[in-house]
């Protein structure tokens, strides 16, 4: 075997070099310092005022809480006999109070912010989501120039992006004409409001959000603010400092929170019953342009979703085939009082091949009527797939005898 080389010796030196100084630096760091804790295993560390190093159980097996291990001596011998040093991982060992544990701490509320639009239990009860807005001043943010501007303010500016839009419509129960000027009011949405919503109700062509019922709440133009927007403030902020000479970790209670600044709702604009209309989507970054309300009142006509239901149990739809839709929603009467559902099953049990579905397929909920107007022989979709996959007897035979036809 030749000697090493200089260089060698010289890397090797340097990753000695190295480990030595990790080795030093580590029991500064939180990790290591529960590494070192638990393989020594000589002095405790809970004392007054700290907080312990735990390891949890259901980080191997899940819902397994430390409270039903400490109390099963059979779970107890299955760690060991399995999971040997379960506790000794640095990875799943994690801070927390000596009462408590990771699961307890999960199913705990986080803290809110106190400017979250809250809802009525009747609009909660009827499926209806908050939604927030700003009036926009008809003089200084009605031009091209200054949507743009509310679209895409500058890095120094203060405000965030809004996304400007109308509300108009008429509402028979607050004697308000669709015709009368004064019924149409400029408005401006945070974008982050409507994308939280995009990502929630994407569903469809085009999409269930332009097809739900929202309760927006319209503030003065000038109390917008970031602040009022943050939807939950961080659940635990405590900071943590190694006292190495203890071996103790001590607690740093966090600053408070910052209050937002008060803001009112504008005069009768308060929870007004919208649904989204006319949103205007930038076509490669998909970024909202402009979003109308229109009033929605009991008794107002609202397109629906239609959702497969049961697909299962159609011999076509599980071998590979599918239901081509010609009309992907259907126009609804909702009671009042009554949840507005977010899409209306059809119900495909059955559906075989070049089976043709229409409105008696749909599973209706309690309190939902269909319009009018919609005929009985309103057609769904077409059920189409591979060949043979869901057809009976008598059309396999039809095809086969087709395709001999077109060989002759």
């Amino acid at each position: 075997m030749a000697p090493p080389s200089q260089l060698q010796l010289l890397r090797g030196g340097a990753r000695a070099a190295l480990s030595r100084n990790r080795r030093r630096l580590l029991p500064s760091s939180p990790q290591s310092l529960t590494r070192d804790v638990h393989r020594r295993q000589t002095r405790p560390l809970a004392t007054r005022g700290t907080l312990p190093l735990r390891a949890q159980p259901h980080k191997y097996v899940a819902g397994v809480t430390m409270q039903q291990f400490e109390e099963n001596p059979a779970m107890q011998a299955w760690y060991k006999a399995n999971y040997p040093d379960w506790q000794d991982e640095p990875d799943k060992i994690i801070i927390g109070e000596e009462a408590e544990d990771e699961a307890e701490e999960e199913e705990e509320e986080e803290e809110e912010n106190p400017s979250i639009i809250k809802l009525p239990d009747h609009l909660v009860a009827r499926n209806i989501r908050p939604l927030v807005g700003y009036l926009r001043d008809p003089v200084r943010e009605g031009g091209s120039r200054a949507c743009r501007r509310m679209r895409h303010p500058g890095v120094n500016d203060p405000d965030f992006p809004l996304i400007p839009g109308i509300l108009h419509g008429s509402d028979p129960t607050k004697n308000i004409v669709s015709v009368d000027h004064s019924s149409k009011i400029l408005v401006k949405t945070p974008w982050f409001e409507i994308q939280r919503e995009l990502d929630r109700y994407h569903h469809g062509i085009n999409g269930s959000f332009e097809n739900r019922v929202y309760a927006l709440t319209v503030f003065p133009g000038e109390e917008a603010s970031l602040d009022h927007h943050r939807g939950r403030q961080p659940k635990d902020r405590t900071e943590y400092r190694v006292n190495s000479e203890e071996m103790t970790i001590e607690a740093i209670p966090p600053p408070p929170l910052p209050t937002p600044p008060p803001r009112t709702p504008v005069e009768g604009m308060e929870n007004i019953l919208v649904v989204p209309a006319d949103l205007q989507l930038h076509p490669v970054a998909h970024r909202a342009f402009c979003l109308n309300y229109i009033r929605y009142h009991p008794g107002k006509p609202i397109k629906i979703p239609i959702r497969n239901l049961n697909e299962e149990e159609s011999p076509a739809i599980k071998r590979g085939g599918f239901l081509c839709y010609v009309n992907r929603f259907i126009e609804c009467l909702v009671e009042d009082g009554a949840p507005i559902p977010e899409h209306i099953p059809l119900e495909c049990t059955g559906l075989r091949a070049k089976d043709v579905v229409r409105r008696d397929r749909l599973v209706i909920p309690e309190g939902v009527t269909i319009h009018p107007r919609v005929p009985e022989n309103y057609l769904m979709g077409t059920v189409f797939g591979v060949r043979g996959a869901g057809m009976s007897v008598g059309d396999e035979d039809e095809a086969g005898a087709d395709g001999e036809g077109e060989e002759k």
